[in-house]
């Protein structure tokens, strides 16, 4: 799935999609962050989890770039 989330530049108030929130991701949302992305993980998601949900990210890119959607 690719979303779009919007952070204002002044504030840095982030706006989260509704069904994103009523999905888990509200509170505390741990994150991972490099100089190119950042993975919000759903609270009370463990490591594991994580690794193989970025594995189907990667998957995902792949096909994406494939088929000359980037």
């Amino acid at each position: 799935m690719k979303r779009k989330i919007s952070i204002n530049p002044k504030t840095g108030i982030t706006y989260i999609p509704k069904d994103l929130v009523e999905s888990g991701y509200r509170k505390d949302v741990e994150l991972l962050a490099n100089a190119i992305t950042v993975t919000l993980i759903k609270p009370g998601t463990n490591l594991k989890s994580v690794k193989r949900s970025l594995e189907i990210v990667i998957q995902d890119i792949e096909l994406r770039m494939k088929q000359g959607k980037e």
